[in-house]
């Protein structure tokens, strides 16, 4: 507090600070900013050090928006909370644009008078200062400043003046009377709102210091309070601050103190300070309250807008049913207006998801913050303005279990979204996943005991659907606050206020992992009329009274509408059967009851009625464990042995084999499944040698083609989700050898979606298909949630269990309709709409279907020719893929000059001799005896008659009569004449060969010709990059440091900290979650997945060239990774279920996989060199890392559960070539070597590893727990941290290396000559796949 001295002493100067106090600046004194939005100084070396925090600093940077930085410029606005990623000094920190007007001046000065002014200010208000001498002072001046799109009416005014004497540096701030007139830029139609200005001090270990005010609306009152009694007038120490301590204030200041003083003035002399800008200040005997203007409401500290929607987030810890919930995320949106709220928690245990909805009391203080008031009652936010202390004690009495929760309400942040802090500690009843819970409608009566303090008890039911269980909850809550001191007592106090709760909401989303409270929320005084007390009198049999404003309607429930019977109103039964409002299946009976229909399947069928199949055979078989029953229709079914086991299915015995599975098989192996001994084995890929579990490569081989089979069935269809073991059952690989492959006894051959040649049992029954991430159909549960036409069609369980739940459907149109479910359109005719080159028939079983045409194969809706193709690459040589005339689809036709032989071969058109063109001087001769044609040459010639037919007895050894070009090679009986490279023809002409050794300007300056086995072609120089035509320097790379994320801002950071070097932001935006992090090495760029804009980004090393690389399609890229050898980018998406790819350069993309098999998938890796992918699926009741090749073939599980717990990141240690992953769950950093599957622990007892990077012997991770970047030595086992200043939970982790990796692929020259428009994918071994995109090339942003 102030003492009687000290006020004595300041009354003379207790008067606000004018621009006439400012010290000296401006023309022929300083140096000027360049006018523009981002504008910023050089370093600028200080004659005398800066001490800030306890660290020296010998530069510092002025940036227009308001701050001065160490280490680093600032020079675009981070629109996000304190603290900035540098050690700063904010005055204003601001969206400042000084391109239309005002001036930023900045100089160092040791000029006597100010160091004067300047020694004065100290010592008079630092006691244990007296004797300070400054010799410099830094001063910074910002005048009439304003932000873009300003109307250039409001404009700012301060100053900062920095105080040095080498070892103590004190900071004073000036704000001249009426001269800050704007706090924020206003907000934009359909922007982002931006951050209200913040002032303060950024130490570089992230601590901070804020001016009161800061980042609130009372931001604007800074000119008119101080901490030395002189408004818009501030001092602090700033330099020799302990490590554990923070900015000094002057002696004789207690910022509490001084609000509460204000409090105790009237309305004119501190009513702007205490109140809300929409709020106006009320004088009573002891002091002053405050009450919201008219169309705004609160309690007068805090005022929002009547009836503008509010935001609420916060995180969530503690312990429940001994599982640990680490910052959970608590959102909430709250529609003002009606008092309604829906509150959501995200990426909790997913098996704590059901059991969390019993705590709806975490939604309910939401919506008793913003209930709708009826009279004169108060909700929430009017007591309290979100800023109290929550605590509730759930108890649930018919199971013991009980939870204690604890919450901090903290206000407003910068954007005006309310804060909260949430702790959680105890035990739930366990709900099982997949069931729902619903909660009725409850009242709860909360009392003001004594003033701040508000209490409240209530009960509620819930009640598991399906199971009809119930759960009673007992809910005992606390709310601390701090009132108006002064406002006086009244009889209304006194009175208990009712909450009621009604439409409630209670949902688990699996696959979002959310859990949602939704309710709507009115509170009234406890005996306060409710219109329907009365008005439900009035209500007629089967309706219900709900309040209209202050009235009431009589509203019919479900099951019944409303007639007119002698002018009242009635309501009566809706006979859902007869009318056919009813989502019956056609093999059930719909019986009518009042309010509602039962559905019932008729007798030979099971379900719910509402689904119904054929009842099934196989519950009355008895079936070996190790065998499975087939459904046979029609007939009686009957049990097969599983793959691996002999028998009649009824007893089954393993096949005794040495090796039964596949779990050990080599990089250079895959599984294949023998018919002859009945089990799985190891088996190398063509091309190398040895066991399956060792293979290398055959020095003598070569590829030897497959001879085609007839063409297999393609399995199409995305099937419901089957466990591995059922997987193994029923598909198997097939037995290939060079000449073909073929399937075992009792499977036929089929083709899965990536073309992978499997066998499959023939009793197999094809299941309904699930849908995918990327489902458009309408979700419902019954008809009536689908449009007109269109029916519920839901999947049952195989087999149906008539406890399950019901499941939720797709609208889809029923029989005699045809359409998408959004819009179904009757039937017309007995035909069927068949595709080009297709026609309809009619089946045995009365069907009708649309049938490919002769020579074209497909659905009947989409018929290819039999040598359909996609690109040149697909065709033969001097073939090209051309539209076919008839339908324009695209075939495989012979390039001008040559035509089709008897075997489908291009050959040059002419005169065929047998389908063959015979050499000049030959002639083509009729065997009769073989009855064939053959090509002879003519008299006075020898050869084959086809490539060359020479003059005998003339030999090149003798004659010397090869063309100039062409040299006399000895062949196989005479010499012959061959044309020297360069040059093409049969050794007595010869034609140069158009290339670039012929023309060497077809290179860039910056390319080399080189021969290949193709001939010569262009290939550009080391360090530069492009098709051998056009190359461009690689960009200078300045690698060797890390890149971190703390979701908002992707940081550079040196693997050691110095004064020069040390972490600065690359690109920062508030509203985005940037998780997954990787660099390209070749180019120079970094790349992150943002989850919240469902975007993937990039930027240069040096934080230039920023892009939205992929904008569209994308929904939460968790995990990335780069192949730079092919030019691909591959990732992870949590919401869609998939692993995608896309070329780096020209953005065609492709899914690799979706849906089956994927839960929670997050980290990812690539291999180049080998052509794998790996990705880790963190599901907790079944996590994995799986991989496969590069082209989605051969997709497996390197490590299962017994390995894996938590697996976050993935990264390469490519000095050992092995597969490193942080595990949260192990607490620990893996590794597990490729070829061998050897595992070790690098490091173990980490809190909560996320990010993973590998720098030679260095292991890097992010730590959520910690919140650091942690590290370890494998060689001397040393850990440490690497210093970065951020209070964020730090996500995605990468190395940016000075140079890739050795690793190499077969596409990284030419896109492997694939089409420009094709992704070119290594397989693994030599070999690659050429991809066609997913989407059109114009969805992609070039």
């Amino acid at each position: 507090m102030w003492t009687r001295v000290g006020l004595l002493a300041l009354a003379a100067c207790a008067c606000a600070v004018t621009h006439d106090q400012f010290y000296p600046h401006g023309v022929g004194l300083d140096q000027q900013l360049p006018r523009g939005p981002e504008q910023a100084s050089r370093e600028l070396p200080l004659n005398v050090p800066i001490v800030f925090y306890g660290e020296v600093y010998e530069s510092i940077f002025v940036n227009n928006h308001g701050v001065l930085s160490f280490r680093s410029d600032i020079p675009s606005f981070m629109n996000t909370e304190f603290p900035l990623p540098y050690p700063s000094i904010a005055a204003f920190y601001s969206n400042i644009d000084t391109t239309q007007g005002g001036t930023v001046w900045y100089r160092e000065t040791s000029e006597s008078h100010i160091i004067a002014k300047a020694e004065e200010s100290v010592q008079n208000n630092f006691h244990d200062y007296y004797d300070f001498k400054p010799t410099s002072v830094f001063i910074a001046t910002w005048v009439d400043v304003t932000y873009t799109e300003s109307r250039q009416e409001r404009k700012n005014s301060f100053q900062i003046a920095v105080i040095s004497n080498g070892t103590e540096s004190f900071v004073e701030l000036l704000y001249p009377e009426r001269e800050i007139q704007w706090i924020n830029r206003e907000t934009l139609p359909n922007g982002l709102p931006e951050a209200k200005a913040q002032a303060g001090f950024v130490a570089e270990d992230g601590r901070l210091f804020t001016l009161r005010g800061s980042g609130s609306h009372q931001i604007r009152n800074v000119v008119s309070w101080s901490n030395i009694q002189e408004p818009g007038r501030y001092v602090y120490r700033v330099g020799r601050i302990l490590p554990d301590g923070n900015i000094a204030v002057p002696d004789q200041y207690n910022e509490v103190e001084v609000e509460i003083a204000e409090e105790s003035k009237t309305c004119a002399q501190s009513g702007p300070s205490v109140c809300h800008t929409h709020a106006r200040c009320v004088d009573y005997q002891a002091g002053i309250c405050c009450q919201c203007n008219d169309g705004f409401y609160g309690n007068g500290k805090s005022c929002i807008k009547d009836d503008v929607p509010l935001r609420i987030h916060g995180k969530l810890n503690g312990v429940i049913n001994n599982i640990n919930l680490n910052d959970v995320d608590i959102q909430a949106y709250v529609v003002v207006a009606d008092g309604k709220s829906y509150t959501a928690l995200s990426q909790a245990p997913p098996n704590l998801g059901n059991s969390l909805l019993l705590l709806n009391v975490l939604g309910g203080v939401v919506g008793w913050l913003f209930a709708q008031p009826s009279g004169t009652a108060r909700n929430g936010y009017q007591l309290t303005g979100s800023v109290f202390n929550h605590t509730a004690s759930v108890t649930f009495p018919g199971t013991d279990d009980k939870v204690e929760i604890s919450q901090e309400y903290m206000g407003h942040d910068v954007f005006d979204q309310i804060i909260i802090e949430t702790y959680i500690n105890g035990t739930v009843p366990v709900v099982p996943i997949g069931t729902k819970v619903e909660i009725a409608e409850y009242e709860e009566q909360y009392a003001i005991v004594t003033p701040g303090l508000i209490q409240s008890a209530s009960s509620r039911m819930f009640t598991i659907k399906g199971s009809g269980q119930k759960y009673e909850q007992i809910v005992s809550q606390s709310f601390s606050y701090n009132p108006c001191r002064f406002l006086p007592s009244s009889e209304e106090d006194t009175i208990p206020m009712m909450l009621k709760v009604t439409k409630n909401y209670l949902g688990y989303e699996v696959r979002e992992n959310i859990i949602r409270y939704a309710m709507s929320n009115r509170i009234a005084n406890a005996g306060q009329e409710n219109p329907c007390v009365e008005g439900r009198k009035t209500c007629g049999l089967h309706s219900t009274c709900v309040v209209s404003g202050e009235s009431f309607d009589c509203v019919c429930q479900p099951g019944f509408t409303n007639v007119y019977v002698d002018d009242a109103v009635s309501c009566v039964d809706i006979d859902e059967c007869v009318s056919g409002a009813n989502n019956c299946d056609v093999n059930a009976d719909c019986y009518n009851h009042d309010g509602g229909f039962q559905c019932v399947c008729r007798q030979g069928f099971e379900g719910n009625g509402i689904s119904c199949r054929r009842a099934s055979q196989c519950r009355t078989m008895n079936c070996d464990p190790n065998a499975k029953c087939v459904e046979n229709y029609g007939e009686a079914a009957y049990c097969v042995c599983n793959a691996g086991f002999n028998g009649d299915g009824q007893r089954c015995t393993q096949v005794q084999t040495p090796e039964n599975n596949c779990d050990n098989c080599s990089p250079n192996g895959y599984c294949a499944f023998s018919p002859y001994v009945n089990f799985y084995k190891c088996e190398c890929k063509p091309g190398y040698l040895g066991d399956g579990i060792t293979c290398v490569r055959d020095p003598s081989s070569e590829v030897v083609e497959t001879t085609p089979r007839p063409e297999a069935t393609v399995l199409t269809t995305t099937s419901a989700p089957v466990t591995e073991a059922e997987y193994n059952e029923t598909f198997v690989l097939p037995e290939c050898d060079f000449y073909g492959c073929v399937c075992p006894p009792g499977y036929s051959s089929i083709k899965d979606e990536r073309n992978n040649e499997l066998c499959r049992l023939d009793s197999y029954y094809v299941p309904n298909p699930i849908p995918d991430a990327n489902d458009t159909a309408i979700t419902c549960y019954v008809d009536t949630d689908c449009p007109p036409n269109a029916v519920c069609s839901i999947n049952i369980p195989e087999p149906y269990s008539p406890s399950a739940d019901q499941e939720l459907g797709h609208c889809v149109c029923p029989q005699g309709y045809e359409g998408d479910g959004y819009e179904c359109i009757e039937k017309t005719g007995p035909n069927c709409s068949c595709g080009p080159s297709a026609h309809c028939i009619d089946t045995a079983a009365g069907e009708l279907i649309c049938v490919c045409d002769a020579g074209y194969h497909g659905d009947g809706y989409i018929c290819r020719p039999n040598f359909s193709c996609t690109n040149n690459s697909d065709c033969e040589y001097n073939a090209e893929c051309r539209p076919d005339a008839v339908n324009g689809e695209y075939v495989c036709q012979c390039i001008e000059g040559y035509i089709k032989d008897q075997n489908d071969a291009c050959i040059p058109d002419g005169q065929l001799c047998n389908g063959a063109v015979c050499a000049e001087h030959a002639s083509c001769l009729y065997d009769e005896t073989d009855a064939v044609s053959y090509c002879h040459c003519d008299e006075g010639y020898e050869g084959e008659g086809i490539s060359q037919c020479t003059p005998q007895g003339r030999t090149c050894d003798v004659y010397n009569d090869c063309n100039p070009n062409a040299v006399c090679t000895r062949g196989d009986n005479s010499f012959q004449c061959v044309c020297r490279d360069g040059f093409v023809g049969d050794g007595y002409t010869c034609n140069e060969e158009v290339n670039c050794r012929t023309n060497p300007y077809m290179c860039d300056i910056h390319a080399s010709c080189l021969k290949t086995n193709d001939g010569y072609e262009c290939d550009c120089n080391s360090g530069y990059n492009g098709n051998g035509s056009y190359c461009e320097l690689n960009p200078r790379l300045a690698g060797n440091f890390l890149v971190a994320s703390d979701g908002s801002t992707i940081y550079k950071v040196p693997f050691r900290n110095t004064p020069r070097d040390f972490a600065t932001p690359l690109n920062s935006a508030v509203y985005q979650i940037a998780v997954g992090v990787d660099v390209d090495c070749l180019t120079g760029r970094i790349y992150w997945g943002d989850v919240v804009s469902n975007t993937i980004k990039r930027v240069a090393y040096d934080g230039s060239g920023f892009e939205q690389f992929l904008p569209t399609d994308v929904k939460s890229p968790e995990g990335l990774a780069i192949d730079w050898a092919a030019r691909n980018i591959f990732w992870t998406d949590s919401k869609k279920l998939t692993i995608e790819v896309a070329n780096m350069d020209t953005k065609v993309r492709k899914v690799l996989f979706s849906g089956a098999g994927i839960a929670n998938p997050r980290g990812i890796a690539v291999h180049p060199g080998l052509g794998k992918i790996f990705w880790s699926d963190w599901n907790r009741a079944d996590p994995k890392i799986e991989w496969a090749n590069m082209d989605g073939s051969q997709r497996g599980v390197f490590l299962d559960k017994l390995n894996v717990k938590l697996p976050n990141s993935l990264a390469i240690d490519w000095t050992r070539d092995r597969l490193c992953y942080s595990d949260a769950g192990l607490f620990s950093i893996r590794c597990v070597t490729i070829d061998t599957r050897q595992s070790e622990t690098v490091a173990s007892n980490c809190s909560y590893p996320f990010g993973l990077a590998i720098s030679g012997d260095k292991f890097y991770w992010t730590d959520w727990r910690t919140q650091k970047i942690e590290y370890i030595d494998t060689v001397n086992q040393v850990r440490g941290l690497v210093p970065i200043s951020t209070t964020s939970r730090l996500f995605g982790l990468a190395v940016a290396p000075d140079q890739c990796p050795g690793a190499t692929n077969v596409c990284q020259n030419r896109n492997g000559n694939c089409d420009v428009n094709q992704l070119c994918l290594p397989v693994g071994y030599g070999t690659r796949t050429c991809v066609d995109d997913d989407a059109p090339m114009d969805n992609y942003i070039r």
